[in-house]
């Protein structure tokens, strides 16, 4: 197998920031594959109300602000759409519409989801096309289903969400941006059961485990790299006596039964934001690169393999 360098980040939520850096960062560290491991789309809208005398208000960070049509507004929607939230110019009247209406609201968000995945993948075939650099995007639990035709009918964009793909000659890597039940019963949120028997599926098919990439998103449980706050029943966190976060395991027992039972070279996950790191699992290394996505910080890690195994790894961030 020839020498192959792996970028993996994840958990970008909707910010172009992110996923520009993303696009670029195969280039930059001379990787020759490129991953986003899943939770890629945003969270809330941002209405951007235009009034009668043509200016532009809404409320963005807890500020209220005021902009004037033309390189204003247009520097407020990049603002917005940095931090992972969709700027929707409207009307004083459709906004309080949208306030009262939550199928109209959702319906709104969810054109905006696939207009924003849609932008991101032609800036993804762009860029990259010529490079040579092969670039996979998953799915993971926060986003709807909606989107995975945007990303399969991609030329160049790789949607692996439940497939085994061959990145290099003979690694193999099985996808899935499925997670263990949350709080927030996200889309591709799964009881145990399911989702120990979804990734035992692909895995059981693959030629040789031992050479295999797990790119999955949820992290396995009990590893250190699935470590989130307690949440009360108003889903704040915890406190310990001193003030600190009450942290838990939160990943999934599926995912660590089955990396237990297949043992695959690598393990690449997200899902858990504060949880950067890496745990060796057996012989499987598991790795984690956290995400910054608010502040517009990419967070990955770069992953050199060669004959079969891992000969480096380091995380990075921009």
């Amino acid at each position: 197998m020839a020498k192959m360098r792996v970028y993996f980040t994840t958990d970008v939520h909707g910010s172009e920031v992110c996923f520009k850096k993303f696009v670029n960062a195969g280039k930059f560290y001379k990787a020759n594959v490129a991953i986003l491991g899943g939770d890629i789309t945003g969270k809330a809208i941002i209405p951007i109300m235009e009034k009668p005398d043509g200016t532009f208000h809404c409320k963005f960070l807890g500020e209220s602000l005021r902009v004037k049509k033309g390189k204003e507004l247009d520097d407020l929607m990049q603002r917005i759409k940095a931090i992972g939230y969709y700027p929707y110019p409207t009307s004083p009247s459709e906004t309080e519409e949208l306030s009262q209406n939550h199928e109209k609201l959702e319906a709104v968000f969810l054109e905006l989801t696939k207009e924003s995945v849609r932008r991101w993948v032609e800036i993804a075939e762009e860029r990259l096309r010529n490079t040579g650099i092969k670039c996979y995007v998953s799915p993971g639990n926060d986003d709807s289903y909606s989107i995975d035709p945007i990303l399969t009918e991609s030329e160049y964009v790789i949607n692996p969400d439940g497939k085994i793909v061959t990145i290099n000659g003979d690694i193999e890597m099985i996808s899935l941006g499925n997670a263990n039940i949350t709080p927030w019963n996200c889309p591709r949120d799964i009881p145990e059961e399911k989702l120990f028997q979804k990734i035992d599926n692909l895995a059981s098919q693959l030629k040789n485990t031992e050479k295999s990439i797990f790119n999955i998103h949820v992290p396995p449980y009990g590893s250190g790299i699935d470590s989130a706050p307690e949440l009360d029943q108003e889903l704040r966190p915890k406190l310990e006596p001193g003030g600190s976060f009450k942290m838990i395991s939160v990943g999934s027992k599926a995912v660590h039964e089955t990396i237990l039972k297949y043992q695959p070279l690598l393990g690449l996950h997200g899902h858990i934001h504060e949880s950067k790191g890496f745990i060796k699992l057996g012989r499987t290394l598991c790795l984690n690169p956290g995400s910054e996505y608010q502040e517009g910080i990419l967070r990955g890690v770069l992953v050199q393999l060669s004959d079969g195994k891992i000969k480096d790894f380091m995380f990075v961030s921009g």
